[in-house]
């Protein structure tokens, strides 16, 4: 080298603003691709971590079972004085009309209740659960609006599975058919509760006990009523519905229900239609709660799988009509009927 001589430095090349524009063009374009795969994948683990809980509530309720034997645990609120069934209309030491349970027991603001809330079936099993965080769903719309939360201690868990009504007090040993039979299932929709739990449908157990004269006890009847002393109705069941009507659908998961059969083992079903029922037409379909569906465009506010009648059938020719799918005695060879229509359980 030259002395006094510097050889010149090399200039770095920068990126030009056309080929800045590209690239991010390029990321933005990966990420709207990959973006809904990983929403898919996050969606798909969120229902394996459900069916993976419900599972466990399944497990729980079979040890149960086997420690009572074989009778299911109450799948209502209980009034221990007077026997009433604290569900739909009846009122009774302060209990009613209508109310969900508090879960765990033992807080809610109506002291009265609070005996009854014991023996409901969420806090029946937990000593074998030994977790309420099991009865949540992911991805579910949280109502709290109209409960009363002043004495609720901190923490409550979030509560979205329910009980098959119909098994209220049932002996499991007569059950027709354990695998398919749902236990419990996400009969709330899309909805979730904080502190609070139900099921979804109930038996009609409106009689009003006293404490010098209890309600006799209520369980599933396929030839009359529900409860001795009272008229057997055209249906001894309810399906029930949510408190938003945008939450009110069987589609809880994406497209379906999660639930656990009286035998344990637990699974995704497809439910619902993604469009309302034609008129005149009506479901043809097993294992669905519905024999009419709404939503869509029908019905403004509602989602698909909105239930508008829900699929009954009956044993015999003037028996009442329970829900087809959740009938304990059922063979699930059922004629496809409503409220009515008189559709045979065992044709």
């Amino acid at each position: 080298m030259i002395e006094g001589f510097e050889a010149p430095i090399p200039m770095k090349r920068a990126f030009t603003l056309i080929e800045l524009l590209v690239v991010i063009a390029i990321i933005a374009i990966l990420a709207a691709m990959l973006f809904p795969v990983y929403a898919q994948a996050k969606t798909a683990a969120q229902k394996t971590t459900v069916i993976s809980n419900t599972k466990q509530a399944g497990t729980a309720m079979l040890m149960y079972l086997s420690d009572n034997d074989d009778a299911f645990p109450s799948m209502h609120a209980i009034d221990p004085i007077t026997n009433t069934v604290v569900s739909g209309p009846v009122s009774a030491s302060g209990l009613g009309p209508y109310r969900l349970w508090s879960i765990p027991a033992g807080w809610g603001v109506n002291a009265a209740a609070r005996q009854a809330d014991e023996v409901a079936f969420h806090n029946a099993i937990h000593p074998y659960t030994k977790s309420f965080d099991i009865y949540g769903g992911a991805g579910l719309n949280l109502y709290t609006s109209g409960f009363n939360y002043a004495t609720a201690p901190a923490n409550l868990p979030i509560v979205a599975l329910s009980g098959n009504g119909l098994l209220h007090l049932w002996n499991a040993g007569a059950i027709a058919t354990p695998s398919k039979l749902p236990m419990m299932w996400f009969g709330n929709g899309k909805e979730a509760y904080r502190g609070y739990g139900y099921t979804s449908p109930y038996l009609r157990c409106t009689f009003v006990g006293t404490a010098t004269n209890q309600a006799p006890p209520c369980r599933f009847n396929p030839s009359g009523a529900v409860q001795a002393g009272l008229t057997a109705r055209s249906r001894e069941d309810t399906y029930e519905f949510t408190f938003v009507p945008a939450n009110d659908t069987v589609r809880s998961f994406q497209n379906g229900n999660i639930y656990v059969s009286a035998d344990s083992s637990a699974r995704f079903k497809r439910m619902g239609s993604d469009t309302s029922t034609p008129a005149g037409s009506n479901v043809t379909a097993l294992d669905e709660p519905g024999y009419t569906y709404g939503g869509p465009p029908a019905e403004p506010g509602y989602p698909a799988g909105h239930v508008i009648s829900p699929m009954r059938c009956v044993s015999a020719p003037g028996s009442p009509h329970y829900m087809s799918m959740f009938r304990p005695d059922s063979t699930f060879a059922y004629q496809y009927g409503t409220t009515g229509t008189n559709a045979l359980c065992f044709p």
